[in-house]
């Protein structure tokens, strides 16, 4: 390829959340065109199996970087250092990381050639990296975790983790959450930019046309996601139950697993919605499901894109949302802002009432700005203005001295 560029992605695990399919998805993206793309996870070994074109690693930085002088460094950030300052263990870990890290792209480098982007997803992966200072690198910010109260110390901590640092935001609702978190503790970025997550279409639909097991007795409505407190799945049971009284005659389907899935279970029951509410639990393929789903639905306090309903849209399956902060209202716009609503039981149930009853028709152009192609090229645009300007740096130009 005449233009190759060669990449670094880099996140704390290769599970199955959000963070590990953005991830696995633009490195499989960058390497069907011709890029050369590396990613390595820094704990743990991988749970997805990425393309062959693709070169995955793994390297334990923490672990690694407690061998000989640093497990006396270790043990005095964390008897110490972390004690005497409450929230700081990242700070003295990181530097610890961030040796080892450096070390291991020098030697990536040394056998593959210089990377033109670094990036480095999700807040683990920031933390254990915070001391990387590099032009290439740039963080993903997903969501704004970990906030540090606006005190002296948590302005520090702030300043440690994004001061001068590189951002891609994964929407402008992230972009402008996370401005205001750091304009309120004076901390500057040195640069800030938003690209969607990408998502593979073909592969979807490919993947959608597996029978579907378990099959439901009913019209069903879909959810997946994490059964976790911020996905708020109690405010979905409670809004189908109203749902179910004001005579919906969908079941629900629950794809995921996580720490509420025992307390959502006894609402159900507590709800008398045994054998209307299917708990899938964690489904390797959940597409054919969403695929055959008269509806999404998400019932999230915060989404930092929503590439769940993304992917429902890429699979002609119209999608129902609270209209929170973060991305969603990003991705659901035109005739699909009807079925956004407020974050309300009530409300959230006559969405569900509306959306099948009156079926909205999925639109092909509103999935452009989500697709491989689109993202891949807006990552080039970054990695052209970035070498670009370290050329300039490096050779600046005599007139102006």
């Amino acid at each position: 390829m005449k233009d190759q560029r060669r990449f670094l992605l880099v996140l704390r695990r290769m599970d199955v959340g959000g963070i590990e399919q953005a991830t696995q998805t633009l490195a499989e993206a960058l390497a069907d065109v011709g890029h050369e793309v590396h990613v390595l996870v820094l704990k743990g070994s991988s749970r997805r199996r990425l393309s062959s074109n693709v070169h995955v690693h793994h390297l334990d930085v923490d672990r690694a970087s407690r061998r000989g002088t640093g497990l006396a460094q270790h043990l005095l950030d964390r008897l110490v250092l972390s004690p005497l300052i409450k929230g700081s263990g990242f700070v003295w870990r990181g530097k610890r990381c961030t040796r080892v890290f450096s070390a291991f792209v020098a030697e990536l480098e040394a056998t593959h050639g210089d990377f033109d982007m670094i990036l480095i997803r999700g807040q683990g992966a920031f933390e254990n990296l915070w001391a990387f200072d590099d032009p290439r690198a740039w963080r993903v910010v997903e969501a704004i975790t970990g906030r540090f109260a606006d005190s002296r110390r948590g302005r520090w901590l702030t300043r440690v983790l994004y001061r001068d640092k590189q951002v891609i935001s994964v929407s402008h609702g992230v972009e402008q959450a996370l401005n205001t978190y750091l304009e309120t503790r004076d901390v500057p970025l040195a640069a800030h930019e938003v690209i969607y997550n990408a998502v593979p279409t073909g592969k979807l639909e490919r993947l959608a046309c597996a029978p579907i097991s378990p099959t439901l007795p009913r019209p069903y409505l879909v959810h997946v996601g994490r059964l976790v407190p911020v996905k708020n799945q109690a405010r979905l049971l409670r809004a189908f139950d109203l749902a179910i009284q004001q005579g919906l005659d969908h079941d629900l389907a629950i794809i995921g697993d996580g720490s509420q899935r025992s307390a959502l279970e006894a609402l159900a029951g507590e709800l008398s919605l045994e054998g209307r509410v299917h708990f899938l639990g964690h489904q390797a393929n959940p597409y054919p499901w969403v695929k055959h789903a008269d509806a999404l639905v998400l019932s999230s306090d915060f989404e930092g894109l929503g590439v769940v309903l993304i992917e429902a849209l890429a699979l002609n399956t119209p999608c129902i949302a609270c209209d929170v902060p973060g991305g969603i209202s990003e991705v659901l716009i035109d005739e699909q802002r009807r079925l956004l609503c407020v974050p309300d039981d009530q409300a959230l149930a006559d969405t569900m009432l509306d959306a099948v009853q009156h079926p909205l028709e999925v639109k092909p152009e509103w999935l452009k700005r989500f697709s491989e192609d689109s993202v891949v090229q807006q990552l080039l645009e970054i990695t052209d203005r970035s070498s670009s300007h370290r050329r300039q740096r490096k050779f600046p130009d005599a007139s102006t001295h």
